[in-house]
């Protein structure tokens, strides 16, 4: 589920080499487990698995960093110029995709930054026209060294959507431009060989050659949705496009439900007109409501963790550390902080989700003037707002590397 929400040439490259990272935190778990075997006549049945159960009240929640110190690395918010950056896609195993967002007209870049180096290189310029009401890339894939992202436009007939590649020499290349979208309602993108795929929230994969051609409905494929491909699907049912394997989703009666090949996600008006989160596997096992103090799914990363929006109950303590998002593992039961309005690490504030990696803000302040219009401007807005900071950093979570 989505839920859901840089630079140019050798100055840059000399730049980015100060942004570096803080080391990790390595938690070391170790346990020894006991067994005793006593004889018996009768054999026992084996005893059914233990499931996780989701915490019945919110608590202050072990950091996700300290839960998954492998899987997190620290990332900057700002390119050289002080403008915004923003993590799209994971690349490769050292690699995240991040671009760059200028200013009305100016040049700005998409930016391969290395997690272990601390480095970001520039790998395409953006099209930046000041004539047009260009929007930020709202979607991104990465890998085998191809990239491909998608963007809105406001034109005079209305939104436009746009596909983009990069060329081998480098070179940003339109694919296909998608007229009456919608903004917001953005497609799910999928890189398979030779082919960029991507289904919109309505259904329809379609596919068009990376190195440009005829924009193709892949057969069968009507009011589907790139899911985890090979797996695409809708709110009944789920296919396997490799294998032919075929899931019937159950869900409960006047639920949102978005459903992977492990498990789901959705909401559900309960009798008091408010809303509950659950989960459950696709074939309607496992269901769990989550408590009120959940108030909304922000993901389902690897299907496997569950990115949740969480409120303080009435009466919690106001310095309590409660969380404001946290990551619940389904498989393990366990459950760790994200953000949260209190103390000095994680501190409060968005949470943002590309594919599947996670970012939040970092405690870390800036220490020089802003450089440029767009941050001073955030700066300004933001001090209006209750005194509010904007993110210096980012904590990055990937959650392709939290069981690995």
């Amino acid at each position: 589920m989505k839920i859901a929400n840089n630079l140019g040439g050798a100055v840059a490259r000399k730049s980015w080499a100060d942004l570096a990272f803080s080391g990790f935190l390595v938690l070391t778990l170790a346990g020894v487990t006991a067994l005793l075997i006593r004889p018996s006549a009768t054999p026992r049945p084996p005893r059914p698995p233990v499931e996780p159960g989701f915490p019945a009240e919110p608590a202050a929640f072990p950091s996700a960093r300290a839960v998954w110190p492998e899987a997190v690395v620290k990332i900057p918010a700002w390119s050289f110029r002080d403008w915004p950056l923003r993590p799209l896609a994971r690349m490769d195993a050292t690699q995240v995709l991040m671009e760059e967002v200028a200013e009305p007209g100016q040049e700005s870049w998409l930016v391969a930054f290395n997690l272990q180096m601390g480095v970001g290189r520039p790998l395409v310029s953006l099209p930046n026209d000041k004539d047009r009401d260009e929007h930020q890339i709202t979607a991104a894939a990465a890998t085998d060294g191809a990239v491909a992202w998608y963007r809105t436009v406001q034109e005079k007939s209305g939104t436009v959507g746009e596909l983009w590649t990069k060329t081998a020499a480098g070179k940003a290349v339109l694919l296909a431009t998608i007229p009456g979208v919608t903004a917001g309602r953005d497609p799910e993108l999928a890189i398979i060989g030779q082919d960029l795929l991507w289904s919109f929230p309505q259904g329809g994969v379609d596919r068009i050659p990376l190195a440009g051609g005829e924009r193709q409905r892949v057969p069968d494929t009507d009011g589907m949705r790139i899911k985890d491909w090979p797996w695409i699907g809708n709110e009944h049912r789920l296919i396997n496009t490799a294998t032919g394997e075929r899931i019937t989703i159950r869900a409960p009666a006047q639920a949102d439900i978005d459903c992977g090949p492990d498990w789901c996600v959705g909401t559900q008006t309960v009798a008091t007109a408010t809303e509950r989160v659950f989960i459950q596997r696709p074939d309607g096992s496992r269901r769990t409501e989550l408590p009120p103090w959940v108030v909304s799914p922000l993901g389902l990363l690897g299907q496997r963790y569950l990115l949740l929006r969480t409120v303080p109950q009435r009466g919690a303590p106001a310095n309590g550390n409660i969380p404001g998002s946290v990551v619940y593992d389904v498989e393990t039961g366990v459950t760790a902080t994200l953000t949260s309005r209190y103390g000095p690490e994680p501190v409060h504030g968005p949470v943002g989700v590309a594919n599947s990696l996670i970012y939040w803000a970092t405690s870390d302040k800036a220490t020089e003037p802003p450089k440029s219009d767009i941050k001073r401007n955030l700066v300004s807005s933001a001090s209006a707002y209750q005194g509010a900071d904007i993110p210096e950093k980012y904590w990055l979570l990937d959650s392709s590397a939290m069981n690995s």
